[in-house]
């Protein structure tokens, strides 16, 4: 990936360099050409996106993909329609609110309030940005009217809701319609959960494996055509498979709707057929480079797909094993052939050759004693050995076929898991035997059956047939693409059973991880000893790794972490416009704020917090402090609350404790024994009246308990992992802002201060009766407004540092000007959390550093800010 994209004054001079390199050093040229046609995909993409353009904009487009539904929302990809094209074309992500009916293929014309692609980036969470660019998304927007221009069905949509009612109609409907039109949209939650677990979610999209699927199956229909009813000894007949062959996967691309992943497939495969048609000699290899070349030479954005890392990396596991299979094979051959022609007799033509061949070697014996005593003739004995040579051939070839396929699946299984591990940090321990089941099964029976039962239900189309019959033997003509899925949904719904379904692996770990596997690989190839005692160092990380995991994970709670005593880490998270703070110690933390959620799918605690948490390895959450009962801070409580189920929640709304049962909060009070504060265990006060014998689980009783469990932030202080917690808030304030629980984190030597949303009032009450203290780093209150970040409160904390928790181009316009002003003044640096993504502080003995995800953790070009339409709306 490249760090920077080149400025547009540079690009002739690196097109003068590429050329100049051309001949001499290829390699160097065809890097500076790589770079030059990246850098222009994107200014093609964004040349007309800049800071001026208004954030009410009306433009004509076409409706490509359904995204997503939420509630009375839905999200959607639309094409650009304007008079200037650009090179490639321009697409815009849109939501709207209660629509009409949207349909594909449906032209619009839109008002709406656009925004740049600029999303929360955090480690281990989803890279939003990242994935709109390998779309060509430069922008997204909210719909505010639109009014249908025309809508022409096209084929495709005709096709689709001829197949609607007929998929609907079978028990494996949602699949179905994902692997024939690429539409994973009725695919449920729980499936997408199982398919991870069992890492065979790549059989349901529509990829590489699909298409040469139903290029083999079509050109074996073809090929067996022609030749049985027009048979020629040219080539005319295969290149007249291959060509029909072509034109049908391009048949199933347009029913796919061309999608991005499927257009990158289509052009390796169509790119290896054409190399074939022209008789072109070159190796598989030289061929797939030509498809790589060809897929980034139209696509240069493919490379931040990882599907583009996916499909070229399975095709080289499987040329890499075929290559040496065959090598391998060869070698042990041509030793048997030297062995078995060393001594052998030729003076008889009838001679029987390989006698130590395992192969019903009593049965052979006795009919060449029978040959011999009734004297059968020549003509019989060359018939059984014709008969024994064909079947060994055949048997050697199966068992050679089997032992490729094998080979095969291991790697592949080996390769991409770690490919998985290193794009999304998870691995799926079972997916090496589940897709070794999966992928011949999909690929011999359920791709060509449901692509059969296609192509039936669209000849019936054609036939003058009425609607009730169509659907009917429709129907008939699906159920046994519908069948042969039945194995395969029933297998993966165990998953949710197996042991390690799916591992989540912290960045770490997938580093040594990564070192690990090619410390392996290399000791396949080193020659000599020493140079497999230098590779092998390769594979100590991963040991060591391990040890401290396993030495972390059975520790008890009251034991520092391991190899973690002199430092600690607070990581300020980029959750939009909402509030996630982590203080991390070893493999445990704290977290202050959860984030916001919308809808009935959106939670920022499923698509920041939990995958950060993974990432850094933490797998104790102790605590969960929520400052007050605003979306943006409490809205991911109640998915953190069924992650981590003994947290200790910390909170002074009753709200809050509903995601937690009686059971829970007494494990949760039992379990908070081993952090101490002044007076008072913190967690449960001890006047619950909770007995670990109680047997009464009732509303009322639960009720009770959560009464008594409030009021616990006021003016507390607890130690956790040798850091002092101290909370406090304002009991006087009258509204929930102002009710934020603050907190300070301190390790004897630097302070942090994280205080929610209170305001001047509160900041005035806390200064009065000297709950304030210098501070290192200052999380600004209330995300920057005018509300709060008085004169007087700055002056009684003196941060060094202030961090905004503030979305980037927020309707708000936080934080203000004038704020930010106001700190620097006194010669306070100051950060944004949507400007620069997650934000993390690590602390040593004697000092810290600040590190931003978009400039230091991940500085790549897909990560900058892109910015265009930002608005800033009054308080």
């Amino acid at each position: 990936m490249l760090p920077s994209l080149l400025p547009i004054w540079m690009a002739s001079i690196i097109l003068i360099v590429a050329l100049s390199c051309l001949i001499k050093w290829p390699f160097i040229s065809g890097a500076f050409s790589g770079l030059l046609l990246v850098s222009f995909c994107f200014y093609s993409l964004f040349y007309s996106h800049e800071s001026e353009i208004p954030v009410q904009k009306q433009f004509k487009a076409e409706i490509v993909s359904l995204v997503s539904t939420n509630s009375d929302w839905i999200s959607f990809d639309i094409r650009l329609i304007s008079e200037q094209n650009s090179f490639y074309d321009t697409n815009y992500r849109l939501s709207w609110q209660q629509p009409p009916e949207v349909k594909v293929g449906q032209v619009w014309l839109f008002t709406a309030r656009m925004k740049p692609i600029t999303s929360p980036i955090n480690q281990g969470g989803f890279n939003q940005q990242k994935n709109l660019l390998s779309r060509h998304i430069v922008a997204k927007g909210r719909v505010k009217q639109a009014e249908l221009v025309h809508y022409d069905v096209p084929l495709r949509q005709s096709i689709i809701n001829m197949m609607t009612p007929i998929l609907h109609s079978l028990s494996h409907g949602a699949v179905l319609n994902a692997l024939l039109f690429g539409d994973k949209s009725e695919l449920t939650q729980m499936q997408w959960q199982q398919l991870r677990q069992t890492g065979t979610g790549h059989l349901v999209a529509i990829s590489g494996l699909h298409l040469s699927v139903v290029f083999g199956l079509f050109w074996f229909i073809f090929r067996h055509n022609l030749q049985h009813f027009a048979p020629v000894f040219s080539r005319r007949n295969l290149l007249l498979a291959m060509m029909f062959s072509s034109l049908t996967v391009l048949g199933y691309g347009y029913l796919a709707g061309f999608a991005i992943a499927t257009q990158r497939a289509l052009v390796m495969l169509l790119m290896l057929v054409m190399l074939s048609i022209v008789n072109h000699h070159s190796s598989p290899w030289q061929r797939l480079t030509w498809a790589l070349f060809a897929v980034l030479v139209i696509d240069p954005f493919a490379s931040l797909s990882a599907g583009f890392w996916l499909s070229f990396s399975a095709l080289g596991i499987i040329l890499f094993t075929l290559e040496y299979t065959a090598t391998k094979t060869n070698t042990e051959n041509n030793a048997v052939d030297e062995a078995n022609n060393y001594g052998t007799n030729n003076n008889s033509n009838y001679e029987l050759e390989d006698r130590e061949d395992e192969f019903d070697e009593k049965e052979s014996d006795e009919l060449d004693e029978g040959l011999k005593t009734k004297e059968v003739s020549a003509d019989k004995r060359l018939l059984y050995q014709n008969f024994k040579s064909t079947y060994r051939h055949y048997q050697q070839q199966t068992l050679l076929y089997l032992q490729t396929f094998w080979a095969i699946q291991w790697r592949l299984a080996v390769g991409l898991g770690l490919l998985q591990a290193i794009l999304f940090g998870t691995i799926s321990i079972n997916s090496i035997w589940v897709n070794l089941l999966m992928v011949p099964w999909f690929s011999i029976v359920v791709i060509p059956l449901s692509i059969i039962g296609l192509v039936g239900n669209i000849i019936l189309m054609i036939l003058p047939l009425t609607e009730g019959v169509r659907q009917l033997v429709g129907a008939k003509l699906m159920a046994l693409g519908d069948i042969s899925l039945a194995p395969f949904e029933s297998l993966i719904s165990q998953s949710d059973q197996w042991p390690m379904a799916l591992v989540y692996l912290p960045d770490t770990m997938v580093v040594c991880l990564m070192m690990f596997a090619l410390g392996l690989f290399l000791l396949k190839w080193a020659v000599d000893a020493p140079w497999r005692c230098v590779v092998g160092l390769l594979c100590v990380p991963f040991f060591l790794q391990l040890t401290v995991s396993i030495f972390e994970s059975k520790a008890p709670l009251q034991q520092e972490p391991f190899g973690q005593q002199q430092t600690w880490h607070v990581h300020v998270l980029d959750v939009g416009q909402g509030m996630a703070v982590l203080v991390q110690r070893g493999n445990r933390a704290i977290l202050y704020d959860t984030g916001a959620a919308y809808g009935q799918s959106f939670s920022y605690a499923d698509r920041v917090i939990v995958p950060t948490l993974r990432a850094k390895g933490i797998n104790r959450l102790d605590y969960i402090i929520v400052s007050h009962d605003d979306n943006d801070h409490s809205g991911g409580l109640k998915v953190l609350a069924q992650h981590y189920p003994k947290a200790v929640i910390i909170s002074d709304t009753a709200a809050h404790y509903d995601a937690m049962t009686a059971n829970s909060i007494i494990d949760l009070h039992l379990s908070s024994g081993s952090d101490t504060q002044k007076g008072t265990k913190i967690g449960i006060p001890k006047d619950t009246g909770i007995t670990t014998d109680t047997k009464t689980d009732t509303t009322t009783e639960t009720a009770t308990t959560i009464d008594n469990a409030l009021n616990h932030c006021v003016n507390r202080q607890f130690q956790w992992a040798d850091l002092t917690v101290s909370l406090a808030a304002n009991p006087t304030a009258t509204n929930d802002n102002n009710r934020s629980c603050i907190a300070y984190v301190d390790d004897g030597k630097h302070r942090v201060l994280l205080t929610g949303d209170i305001e001047k009032s509160t900041e005035q009450y806390l200064v009065e009766h000297k709950l304030l203290s210098p501070t290192d780093i200052l999380l600004a209150p209330h995300h920057g407004s005018r509300t709060s970040s008085s004169e007087a409160f700055i002056d009684a904390v003196s941060p060094k540092q202030v961090i905004f928790t503030a979305g980037f181009a927020n309707q708000y316009g936080f934080p203000k000007k004038d704020v930010v002003e106001r700190y620097k003044t006194r010669g306070v640096e100051t950060l944004i959390s949507g400007n620069s993504g997650q934000i993390t502080i690590d602390f040593n003995s004697s000092s810290y550093a600040i590190r931003q995800y978009r400039s230091d953790i991940a500085p790549f070009w897909y990560n900058k800010l892109f910015r265009f339409g930002e608005k800033v709306k009054a308080e």
